[in-house]
């Protein structure tokens, strides 16, 4: 149009005034291209942001985290490495994990299916029971100390709140094979169990109970003695050589008979008493023969020991038995008497011992929910805002012993949705188990005073919790996936978990997290298009309108 009227306008000067209505619509153009450049530019800020300063969950961190907050490049995952921070280095050196197999590790990303089994979760607290398969592994620390760490295979997390993967750096060990690092919390994955840690050289014992063993003497004929022993040397002999038993009614009369030769000399005679394996009388004499009265029924071993210049001698030969024989044994255990007064039945089989292995005491658990605001099963149906849940938890003894028993249920994960109503006798503390360190209140602990259940014995615990009016829309967190997850869970021998009717912006998260991931250069490079050309019809409005403003000018002065 703007070439049409500027061709025709020597010709026909009364297309001044649509010249005029053509500058009016150039203007109104710019002043709406204007405010797109500037729409555009704010979009870029809002981007950069997003970009670069990205938003970090409220609840982004655990106190089971090996990093909290996470670890989100390869600098930083070689710096908790070399800092040793929480001793990962000291735990990666025990199981087998080379610096250079972690630095391959860390330029490695990766999203790692959540069922990637088998797979193992580690963790700095302990989360599950061990019957859901949570064991705990011991480290040596560089400071002479040791750490506990905590895994479970990953089946035990679920859904993972809802998410079937996650972002990590994946590596492989020589000695442990694949392994990841989970950049939400710096959590260590591994496929396998690593064997536990060995003692330190020159030590025995499992760790981390070690100790260094004596060295022995290499005399012969006194490698039974420590290097250290005074006696460990060349040196004149002695030995016990014999010992005679004489019996008259409950009277006995001990002899004994020792040799010393080459300058060593006999100092004394010990005569130890066992009955039954059982030492029951030492008898020291400056001579060999002592005298001992006994009418306790059972077999005895009279063990000589004697005490020469070059320590305490005894041999097969000064070792004699003798029996004194049993009245009625005990009908549950014959090793005792039938007076004893360990000689009692199991309470629930009178055929064992009450001190056998097998009469103990067995515990079973069950939890059940009920919401009584809508008069349904808990565990079948969404609950609201203001809804009462009741719990029951169950346990019976089906053991063969009575045994004392505490009740506690870990209620944590309900607390971020509820409120207790009702603790049903129960008193709500801190969680013993979370890090010294933690200074958070959130882990909680509903426990009840220890009882004792006789077998057959079946107790019930009752409590109520009431949701919150408001559900709080809190992000789920990234290392603690069943964190503000829209459900609660809990243990009490099996899991009971109840979902929760989230507000709006929990379904948006849930949305958000679903929708194609893309690096920042893509969105960089997109929105430097987008801005591109807003920018370009924004000048060629301006250039238009001031071309118009020229003509015009020179069409009213004559000129054109």
């Amino acid at each position: 149009m703007f070439k049409k009227i500027v061709s025709h306008l020597p010709f026909s000067p009364t297309l001044v005034g649509q010249l005029g209505f053509y500058a009016k619509r150039l203007s109104k153009e710019q002043a709406s291209r204007r405010v797109g450049l500037i729409l555009t530019a704010l979009a870029l800020v809002v981007q950069y942001f997003a970009v670069f300063v990205p938003p970090e969950s409220a609840n982004a961190a655990n106190p089971r985290d090996m990093v909290q907050g996470g670890v989100w490049s390869s600098a930083q995952v070689m710096n908790v490495y070399d800092t040793n921070h929480n001793n990962i280095k000291d735990l990666f050196n025990t199981i087998g994990i080379t610096r250079a197999e972690l630095q391959a590790a860390s330029n490695n990303y990766q999203k790692v299916p959540v069922r990637n089994e088998p797979q193992y979760m580690w963790s700095m607290l302990p989360n599950f029971s061990a019957a859901q398969g949570e064991k705990s592994y011991t480290t040596p620390t560089t400071g002479g100390g040791s750490r506990t760490y905590y895994f479970v295979p990953s089946r035990v997390w679920g859904d993972f709140g809802g998410y079937n993967w996650y972002g990590a750096y994946v590596g492989h060990s020589a000695k442990i094979g694949w392994f990841a690092i989970d950049v939400n919390c710096g959590n260590l994955v591994t496929q396998i169990v690593p064997p536990p840690p060995t003692c330190p050289p020159g030590q025995i014992g499992t760790y981390p109970n070690c100790s260094v063993p004596p060295k022995k003497c290499t005399i012969p004929g006194k490698t039974h003695l420590d290097e250290g022993d005074p006696n460990c040397k060349e040196e004149p002999v002695a030995a016990c050589t014999a010992l005679k038993i004489d019996k008259a009614g409950n009277h006995y009369q001990f002899t004994g008979t020792a040799d010393a030769h080459h300058g060593a000399k006999i100092n004394g005679y010990v005569f130890k008493v066992y009955r039954n394996s059982k030492l029951v009388k030492t008898i020291t004499s400056d001579t060999p023969i002592a005298t001992y009265v006994e009418k306790t029924p059972g077999t005895y071993k009279v063990v000589l020991t004697v005490t020469t210049s070059l320590g305490e001698k005894t041999a097969e030969s000064c070792a004699k038995e003798f029996i004194i024989p049993e009245p009625e044994r005990c009908d549950v255990n014959p090793s005792l008497l039938k007076d004893d007064p360990r000689c009692q039945p199991c309470p629930g089989d009178s055929t064992l011992w009450i001190e056998d292995s097998k009469c103990a005491a067995e515990f079973i658990q069950l939890k059940t929910a009920e919401n009584i605001t809508q008069n349904v099963d808990a565990t079948k149906i969404t609950a609201n805002g203001g809804d009462r849940i009741t719990y029951k938890l169950t346990v019976k003894n089906k053991g063969l012993a009575e045994a004392k028993f505490t009740f506690q249920e870990r209620i944590t994960d309900v607390l971020e949705y509820a409120k207790m109503f009702d603790n049903g006798g129960g008193s709500v503390v801190a969680d013993p188990n979370k890090a010294p360190d933690d200074p958070s209140d959130k882990a909680k602990l509903l426990t009840w005073p220890e009882i004792t259940l006789k077998p057959g014995e079946t107790q019930e615990r009752v409590y109520t919790i009431q949701l919150l009016d408001t559900i709080p829309a809190m992000p789920t967190g990234r290392s603690e996936a069943t964190s503000y997850d829209c459900r609660m869970d809990n243990t009490f021998g099996n899991t009971v978990s109840v979902n929760v009717n989230c507000p709006a912006p929990k379904v948006v998260e849930r949305v958000v997290s679903e929708l194609p991931q893309t690096g920042a250069s893509e969105n960089m490079i997109f929105a430097g298009i987008v801005a591109s050309v807003v920018t370009f019809f924004y000048f060629r409005s301006r250039q238009l309108n001031k071309e118009v403003r020229l003509i015009r000018k020179d069409a009213i002065a004559g000129t054109l």
